[in-house]
């Protein structure tokens, strides 16, 4: 990447992690699914790989969509291996972690590799293609990753 392009990008990045990722992470541990429904566009596609679907806006989040109430807590991390773009658009690709918590103990953890694609919508970055699968989802490659920040 040339010079010119690193304030850019960097802004870039910036501006979708504060408008996506941060709230996308807080909403999805408060299992707030009203608020993560606001980071998606109403044009978004959602893959399940591992489960061979693709989901319009209205299957991905349905009329009647309260989170079940749950006794445990989730720690959720993000990490990126790519994130390619330009001022409107935006592909990235990283690896997740879940930590599930029950009475202040590791429950279990999880990890998946997720792509996207977000673009703006009246100055807004939004997510349009949200795709996650489990496959080659481990650990070490989640470490391998570069954090949001």
């Amino acid at each position: 990447m040339s010079s010119n392009a690193q304030p850019d990008s960097l802004k870039r990045i910036t501006e979708i992690n504060e408008q996506v990722w941060k709230p996308f992470i807080i909403a999805l541990t408060s299992r707030n699914n009203k608020d993560l429904q606001k980071l998606h566009s109403k044009q978004v596609t959602r893959v399940e790989i591992d489960n061979n679907l693709v989901k319009d806006y209205e299957k991905y989040f349905p009329e009647n969509n309260a989170p079940p109430m749950r006794k445990d807590s989730l720690k959720f991390e993000l990490r990126f291996d790519k994130r390619i773009g330009r001022d409107d658009r935006e592909w990235e690709s990283g690896f997740y972690k879940g930590t599930v918590m029950r009475a202040g103990n590791i429950n279990r953890t999880y990890f998946g590799r997720f792509y996207v694609l977000l673009w703006k919508e009246n100055g807004i970055w939004k997510i349009v293609l949200d795709a996650d699968t489990h496959n080659g989802a481990t650990e070490e490659a989640f470490n391998s990753a570069a954090a949001m920040d």
